[in-house]
Formats: C-alpha cells, sequence, structure tokens
C-alpha cells in the first residue's frame, strides 16, 4: 500500500502527514522514515529541518544562508545532511518499521541522486508507504509506480483527511 499527500504549497500536506502518522502510532504502528519541519526566526520561514522519525537524527535540509549546496527558490540545500539522514532514515524505516513516510519529494530533494535512487527502489517496493509529494512531481511518480492512492489537500477536506488516509492503511494492519 502507498499513498500520496499532495496539494498547492502551504495548504497542510505536512500537518495531515504528521497526523496520520500520530493516528498510526496510536494504533500500534511503528512508523519511521524523514519529516522536514521548517525553521522560523522573526516569523520568517528561514530554513528547513530533516528529521529521522526513528532515531531523531537531524539535520539542515535547505536554510536561506548561502551556502555550497544546489539553489531552490531562496533556499541552498544542504545535500550532505539530506543525503546522510534520508537515505540511512529510510533504509532503516524498511527494516524495522511498519510504514515509512517521506516528507517531502519535491524540487529540493531531487536534488539529491542519491535521494531519487532510494525513492525509485522504495515506490518499486512491496512495502508501505506514505508520501507527501510536490504538485509538479505526482503525476510523473503515480504514471510510474503501481498502486498509488493520491490523496489532493484543499482548504475543504484538510481538517478531516487524515482520518481517512489513516483508514486506508488501517485496513492492513501492521
Amino acid at each position: 500500500m502507498k499513498a500520496i499527500i499532495t496539494g498547492r504549497p502551504g495548504i497542510g500536506k505536512s500537518t495531515v502527514l504528521k497526523e496520520v502518522i500520530k493516528i498510526l502510532e496510536a494504533n500500534g504502528w511503528r512508523v519511521g522514515g524523514i519529516i522536514c519541519p521548517e525553521v522560523r526566526a522573526c516569523g520568517k520561514r528561514v530554513a528547513f529541518e530533516i528529521v529521522d522519525l526513528l532515531s531523531g537524527e537531524r539535520g539542515i535540509l535547505a536554510s536561506t544562508e548561502p551556502s555550497n549546496g544546489p539553489v531552490v527558490g531562496r533556499y541552498y540545500v544542504n545535500i550532505t545532511d539530506f543525503e546522510r539522514i534520508s537515505v540511512n532514515a529510510i533504509n532503516r524505516s524498511l527494516d524495522e518499521a511498519d510504514i515509512t513516510a517521506i516528507d517531502e519529494i519535491g524540487p529540493m530533494e531531487m536534488k539529491s541522486s542519491k535521494f531519487r535512487n532510494i525513492i525509485t527502489n522504495v515506490l518499486s517496493s512491496d512495502r508501505r508507504i506514505i508520501a507527501v509529494v510536490h504538485t509538479t512531481l505526482v503525476r510523473d511518480i503515480a504514471s510510474k509506480f503501481q498502486s498509488i492512492r493520491v490523496f489532493e489537500i484543499t482548504e475543504y477536506n484538510r481538517n478531516h483527511v487524515s482520518g481517512e488516509i489513516a483508514k486506508y492503511f488501517l485496513g492492513g494492519s501492521p
């Protein structure tokens, strides 16, 4: 079982994923993978962290502080931290968790060839996956990989869709 959470920027995709994770964990599921919460300073988003859900290891995915990494919008991507944490977290999750959560598959993350490779392998596998996917990549991913359910987050469903997504997975117990 695989599911994609998508929707316009700022609609609440990552929030929905976190709610789904809470529901699955409350039902006894072990959730691994990565989340990428934003970092704010003086009310402005200045960076994105990357967090391994199983180990708690953290790093910086991208920051507005100039660095050597590739640029996406106003952010400089920290390929070193991202690859180290994301690849290890996803591999650990495949070995130790009931489901792998990935926040997100988007332009920043796709700057990493190691991440692209592991995403291709994970989506081709028979493992349970729930991923936030940037709108520009949804059609391509959904057409390449079989049996992926797409949940589009809107202003109208964002407050209740997490339960529907969790039920999609809970129908097949861990």
